[in-house]
């Protein structure tokens, strides 16, 4: 068995602390997934994901304190960087069979180990994106101003806009509002 990473000192937690949380949580979920605690397994494989979504948001100067923060990060790195449908649908999953799970008990075994898998074959992408420049970004549906409205709190966001830095506000974006 692999032994999982020591959890980072408590605090404002970098890039590589949220690595190194990321590493710790999959581990877990893979011991607790053969412990029989399909709860705690499903809630540690969605930590896993969550952490370098946080370490993305965080570079960027976006929000990432709800779930639905997350989810709109989540959506954003998918269609920035273009993941195949079966990185997306591995993000999803990590929500919608570990995450849930936590609260409903309702995913077997199986699922969770198949969720797991993904997870496992996704993770290591989205470590590396958390090394990466944000890429340029034109806004191209009411869906993605409405993201990046949240995300950023620029409100003045339209359909059309382009940013350079993907609409990071810490790589240099500031109102961006029609920029070239």
């Amino acid at each position: 068995m692999t032994t999982a990473p020591d959890l980072p000192a408590a605090g404002v937690q970098s890039t590589a602390d949220r690595l190194q949380i990321c590493r710790r949580m999959i581990i877990h979920a893979r011991e607790e997934l053969i412990n029989g605690n399909r709860l705690q397994a499903g809630e540690k494989a969605w930590g896993a994901v969550v952490q370098p979504v946080k370490a993305i948001a965080e570079q960027r100067g976006w929000q990432h304190e709800s779930h639905q923060d997350i989810h709109a990060v989540m959506s954003q790195v998918v269609l920035e960087y273009g993941f195949d449908s079966d990185q997306a649908h591995a993000l999803a999953q990590a929500f919608f069979i570990g995450h849930q799970n936590f609260y409903e008990n309702h995913r077997s075994r199986e699922d969770l180990a198949e969720m797991m898998d993904r997870v496992e074959d996704v993770l290591p992408d989205l470590i590396e994106l958390t090394a990466m420049p944000p890429r340029p970004f034109t806004i191209a549906s009411r869906v993605q101003v409405r993201r990046l409205r949240r995300l950023t709190g620029n409100a003045d966001l339209e359909i059309g806009d382009r940013s350079d830095v993907g609409f990071s506000l810490e790589h240099g974006f500031t109102d961006g509002v029609g920029e070239d």
